[in-house]
């Protein structure tokens, strides 16, 4: 049977609020494998999908779906989007926060797996990537990437981080220092 549209919001939507208070972004695997037991033991999430799926169906959907999608939906893409509390954190508002507002971020360039957008000013130009302080390694591996394959565009990479879970000093300085090493530029975002 497949899941009703409006048991699908109704979920997602409770879950994203859970992720949000819980700070997602800054749990352990062993955290998280915790929070997707009691989702699917929560009447308003498992009990809600139990019609759907079996309670092994559903921390599988559960962990493969809408969490998987928690992080680009965080940032306005995928169809959970509009279901994150507070709004979603568009990719030119990001370019803003880090490059100025005389930048422009070009949408029809957006792409994933790392997230990323072609950004510009004027002459200027560079591809502009961004994620949790976690993702670090897989943004500079991707710049590297691209630089090695011959894109002379320039990558800018951009950790966001939280007002109440700031990257640590001693994490900055040592992913400062590794881009400095890769001449890639790194900066550093709270929202």
């Amino acid at each position: 049977m497949l899941l009703s549209a409006d048991v699908e919001r109704q979920v997602v939507v409770r879950l994203f609020a859970d992720a949000d208070r819980l700070g997602w972004a800054n749990l352990t695997v062993v955290e998280r494998s915790a929070q997707y037991a009691t989702w699917v033991a929560d009447a308003n999430v498992g009990g809600l999908l139990a019609e759907f799926m079996s309670a092994s169906k559903a921390r599988v959907w559960i962990k493969d779906g809408p969490m998987k999608e928690l992080a680009r939906a965080r940032f306005g893409i995928g169809k959970y989007a509009p279901l994150m509390p507070g709004g979603a954190q568009r990719p030119e508002q990001l370019v803003h926060m880090a490059l100025g507002d005389s930048w422009e971020a070009e949408a029809d360039s957006l792409c994933i797996k790392p997230l990323r957008v072609r950004a510009s000013q004027e002459d200027d130009e560079v591809i502009f990537a961004w994620g949790p302080e976690r993702d670090f390694k897989h943004l500079l591996w991707a710049a590297l990437k691209a630089s090695a394959n011959g894109d002379p565009v320039p990558w800018m990479l951009c950790i966001v981080d939280s007002f109440t879970k700031p990257v640590p000093a001693n994490i900055r300085q040592v992913q400062l220092r590794m881009a400095e090493r890769c001449k890639i530029q790194l900066v550093y975002i709270t929202v």
